[in-house]
């Protein structure tokens, strides 16, 4: 009989007695069989699908639209070098920057009501199809040319409110969310991000080659391509995931219910362990810092372009290698530096914690049991006490357990970064500048921290809308940064002292960082008064 048992107790530990259950319960080892493949295919997608996002990033016709209504310049001079021309480029390249912004934040909406209304593949699906929709028209309008077609590829625009790259990070960080173990979700975050960033990065350049090789017309067919294959991708080799269907039901309506995921972001409140009730306001001020984080560091890349320009006369070969470089040394260490400190710090901050409680309650850390002398004395021993023990899942499965270090990490990323950007003011040599953007993306992170974060601080159902709430707050940072910072460096420039922009900038970066220092998680044992769930109590790693 005891072999016929064998097979039921494979992922069991301990020794099989009365109490052992004879049916195997759900465990990692079934999820981690599709889970760890899973990643490394949503990694993938990360990278395919942003370097299809970037390879379009290239000039408009204005050039050409300008030279159907003026003669053509002398032979051997630059004929788009035209003021005319630059200032039409600027305004077209602003509109669409402005609509794909305004597209973006209505696309970030309606991929999180898709995901909970039909799942989180059938959201990604649709946020890497319609941009396929969207390139073909814009084949259509560079196809065209002139000011119509510069008119028809600004109109394309507005097919981002049901596709666009703001939808689709949404729809792979809570995939990652959904599919990740509650401890490994930092640092796939992370890892998305970087695979995203390898992607863009490539896209640029390959936009770029692509463009000079075989005129303005092939990156937009090549991207069209390139979202075909995507799409086919995501419907083939990706699993599906099923609609959160823990959600709790909402009582608004119409817009209140549209922009419900800031909500996820407003003070709750919170019973003690002492039965005190107060507010709690970490994820409002973690979603601060994030903002200042962003508006920090999202200027840098164009900053450097701009600055490495004007003071050391920097070309487009010498500027896309010194992006290029950044990019890919960011993406290197979000993908695979990010994930091991997170694992490597938490395990410090644990022992330290456990330390610090053994030294302040010896008692409940002695291995010495009080043995009684009269064997009288002596309770009988308890089965059922050991049965529970043995079914008890594992603390590492806790979806309420919090990782302080997580925090931790990103307040000392903002603070890094600060300290790095503030060094860029002390450059003086165009070489130097290299080492700046070398050593910059080191200080990278905060973004994923900060997501993983705001993820244990919500309950199971409010996944989505977190990641909502978080990348909506990311949006109009770095909408606000290009304006902001573009008018400082330009004021700057006027006063001859450009290195004081890096100044302002890590000051902003050190602004985020004591913001964050007023962000904490919920105190052990507390639980959310408002939770409709009774699982919500906060305990500490």
């Amino acid at each position: 009989m005891a072999k016929d048992q064998i097979p039921s107790i494979q992922v069991q530990e301990q020794d099989t007695n009365e109490t052992t259950p004879l049916l195997r319960l759900p465990s990692s080892e079934d999820r981690k069989k599709w889970t760890i493949p899973t990643i490394y295919r949503l990694l993938f997608c990360a990278f395919i699908v942003s370097l299809t996002f970037g390879v379009t990033q290239v000039p408009l016709m204005t050039c050409d639209a300008y030279y159907e209504k003026h003669p053509l310049p002398r032979a051997g001079s630059d004929r788009c070098a035209v003021p005319e021309i630059e200032a039409g480029t600027a305004r077209a390249v602003a509109l669409v920057g402005a609509s794909t912004t305004f597209f973006g934040v209505a696309n970030l909406f309606v991929t999180g009501w898709t995901i909970k209304k039909f799942g989180v593949k059938a959201a990604l699906l649709i946020s890497v199809f319609w941009p396929a929709v969207r390139l073909a028209v814009q084949n259509i309008g560079v196809m065209t040319g002139s000011s119509l077609g510069i008119l028809i590829v600004q109109c394309s625009q507005i097919i981002t409110i049901t596709g666009g790259p703001v939808g689709y990070m949404l729809a792979l960080n809570t995939f990652v969310a959904e599919v990740v173990q509650h401890r490994e979700r930092t640092g796939a975050l992370g890892r998305l991000q970087g695979c995203a960033m390898f992607g863009m990065a490539t896209g640029y350049l390959v936009g770029g080659i692509l463009s000079d090789s075989f005129g303005i017309l092939a990156p937009f067919r090549v991207t069209l391509a390139l979202f075909m294959i995507s799409s086919i991708y995501v419907l083939l080799f990706l699993p599906w995931v099923p609609a959160n269907k823990a959600e709790p039901p909402r009582s608004s309506q119409g817009l209140t219910r549209f922009f419900g995921p800031l909500k996820t972001l407003f003070p709750r409140k919170w019973v003690m362990s002492s039965g005190r009730v107060r507010r709690e306001y970490g994820a409002l001020i973690l979603a601060a810092g994030a903002f200042s984080g962003v508006l920090a560091t999202a200027y840098v890349p164009t900053m450097l372009q701009m600055y490495s320009t004007d003071m050391f006369g920097f070309g487009t070969t010498e500027n896309s290698y010194l992006v290029s470089m950044h990019a890919l040394i960011r993406g290197f260490f979000l993908t695979f530096m990010f994930p091991r400190i997170i694992s490597t710090g938490r395990r410090w901050l644990e022992k330290k914690d456990k330390a610090k409680s053994l030294k302040t309650s010896p008692s409940k850390g002695s291995s010495v049991p009080n043995v009684p002398d009269n064997p009288n004395e002596i309770p009988a021993p308890q089965a059922i006490d050991q049965a529970e023990e043995s079914i008890e899942p594992p603390k590492l499965l806790n979806e309420q357990e919090t990782f302080d270090f997580d925090l931790v990490f990103t307040k000392i990323s903002l603070l890094a970064d600060g300290l790095l950007t503030g060094a860029a003011s002390l450059v003086g040599k165009g070489w130097q500048l290299y080492i700046v953007a070398a050593f910059l993306p080191f200080a990278s992170g905060s973004g994923a921290a900060a997501k993983g974060t705001i993820l244990q601080m919500c309950l199971p159902s409010e996944r989505t809308d977190a990641l909502s709430a978080i990348t909506l707050v990311e949006m109009i940072a770095r909408l606000l940064t290009t304006f902001v910072f573009g008018l400082i460096f330009a004021a700057f420039a006027n006063i001859g002292k450009l290195y004081l922009v890096f100044v302002c900038n890590a000051g902003v970066a050190v602004l985020g960082f004591c913001v964050l220092l007023l962000s904490r998680f919920p105190p052990a044992g507390s639980r959310r008064l408002d939770g409709e769930q009774n699982d919500d109590t906060r305990q500490e790693a």
